[in-house]
């Protein structure tokens, strides 16, 4: 991987172009991307993008994978295996990591719960699982805490909290922050010390601050707000409670498009201009929560273009088969986008040009199912070009949030199927490969909710579905020649249920 980019576009998909479109059957590959799009994974990427970013700040503290951008086991356990830490934002994300072998050890030292509007069953189950490192932004947050240590008989003194600070000043992000986080998280210098004085009238710890820049957040010096808050406290702190804080939290934010390394280069000597500015060393430990840019570049989700259109003021708008969640959350988080048109049976890569531009929209009936608006395409992409409905897109990034970026049935459209790279090489070709790989990916979609609904009906329901624990689903899905007998196993059952209930009718 080139050092001067982000992981973001470096997917076989697009690096082994002549690999795999050399033998696509052009028409069955058209006929297949009309009924579904594809998400093709790359679990492998996780390894080098954990080794990458870990050399920039894992010297300086601990980096811990933010769960909601990818909780896939393959990128859980990958991540294990090289001792990173943890976000969490439910207790749910919680039982995903135990599913896939954290222990509760691992748990108290290497997770933080870092959403500071807690269910308080969700304070009780993850205490009782071994958490004991929290971000919080409010005193109601801190007291019910308070009360769920003491019922569970758990040490104060053991308990870690880090404040959330607002990440610009007021009570929005200001300019250049991709959300307006200052509006549901946060607090100012002042409120800071109101809950440092809270959580040490409850013997807790005030063990280090945290704020989030925004997702996205393409320009390094985001942080220096925060940064500059964060030392300015630390002083603070010392003189007026005396306490120590040695740690600092720089979240996530990372835009897989930016190299590591240009927000090293420029967060950490701010980190040391900020603290020496008010007479202190370096924190001890410098954390990280980072998300998408570890796992953007193990998915991508291909489409096919479906419509294309010109409005009056000569905006094009081309239609895919795929697109965002409901209500748009990925709208404008800088993916890419590859263009390939299917000529004579073969794949060849489209050149986008600066003076062509459109939006991008997915085909359901909603104006927010917008991936992308005013930017360059191919100038292939016109509606009077008889090849253009011929014409598919690669999407990188699809391995974060990628749940959101499909549609679930939604105006009836089909999710996409969902393979490892050396299986899409394979059903892109073959029909008896095709047929597999799709009762994989459909059995994977059926047993997750499975998996989630046995872990609720108990031995009142049936005895032996109540025996069944999520963490043995887990490994079904975990495993493709199991997921594949289980698919093949709901068909079969579905058919005879079928066969015995309608077909005879």
């Amino acid at each position: 991987m080139n050092i001067n980019e982000g992981p973001l576009t470096h997917h076989p998909i697009a690096e082994h172009f002549e690999e795999w479109s050399a033998p696509v059957n052009g028409n069955k590959f058209l006929e297949q991307l009309s009924r579904h799009a594809y998400r093709v994974c790359n679990y492998d990427a996780v390894d080098e993008n954990y080794d990458r970013f870990y050399d920039c700040f894992g010297n300086y503290g601990t980096v811990h994978f933010a769960v909601k951008a990818n909780a896939q086991p393959h990128v859980l356990k990958a991540l294990m295996a090289k001792g990173a830490g943890f976000e969490i934002a439910t207790y749910s994300e919680l039982r995903l990591l135990i599913e896939s072998g954290l222990t509760k050890d691992y748990i108290s030292k290497k997770v933080n719960f870092g959403q500071t509007q807690k269910e308080r069953a969700d304070i009780r189950k993850a205490l009782i699982d071994g958490v004991r490192n929290f971000s919080t932004d409010n005193i109601h947050d801190i007291r019910i805490l308070n009360e769920e240590i003491e019922d569970l008989d758990i040490n104060n003194e053991d308990i870690n909290l880090q404040i959330r600070l607002f990440n610009a000043e007021g009570n929005r992000s200001g300019e250049g922050y991709s959300q307006s986080f200052n509006k549901r998280y946060g607090v100012n210098g002042g409120g800071a010390m109101q809950l440092a004085k809270e959580i040490l009238d409850y013997d807790m710890t005030v063990y280090g601050f945290t704020f989030h820049p925004g997702s996205g957040s393409e320009d390094p010096s985001l942080w220096d707000y925060g940064i500059e808050q964060a030392a300015q406290l630390t002083r603070k702190m010392k003189e007026e409670l005396d306490i120590d804080i040695n740690t600092l939290n720089l979240s996530g934010g990372f835009d897989p498009l930016v190299p590591i390394e240009k927000y090293r280069d420029h967060i950490l000597p701010k980190i040391e201009q900020a603290y020496q500015k008010e007479g202190l060393p370096m924190p001890e430990h410098i954390d990280t929560e980072p998300g998408r840019w570890l796992v953007a570049n193990t998915e991508v989700l291909i489409g096919k273009v479906s419509n294309i259109k010109i409005n009056e003021d000569g905006t094009r708008i081309v239609t895919l088969t795929t697109g965002v969640s409901e209500n748009g959350t990925l709208t404008g988080l800088g993916l890419a986008y590859d263009y390939f048109i299917l000529r004579y049976g073969r794949a060849e890569r489209l050149m986008k040009r600066e003076d062509v531009r459109a939006n991008i929209h997915g085909r359901a009936c909603a104006d927010f199912d917008v991936l992308e608006e005013d930017i360059a395409i191919p100038d292939e992409l016109h509606p009077d070009n008889p090849l253009a409905d011929k014409v598919f897109v690669v999407i990188h990034g699809a391995g974060a949030y990628s749940h959101y970026m499909e549609r679930n049935f939604w105006c009836g459209i089909t999710p996409p199927m969902k393979v490892d790279y050396d299986d899409f090489k394979k059903c892109i070709t073959s029909d008896e490969n095709y047929e597999m790989a799709l009762v994989n990916s459909y059995a994977e979609r059926s047993g997750l909710p499975l998996k989630n609904a046995m872990t609720f009906i108990t031995d009142r329901t049936s005895e032996k579905i109540g025996a069944i624990k999520g963490s043995q689903i887990a490994e079904i899905l975990d495993d493709p020649q199991l997921l594949k007998e289980l698919g093949m196993h709901l068909l079969h059952t579905v058919a005879d249920f079928v066969h015995d209930h309608v077909a005879q009718k």
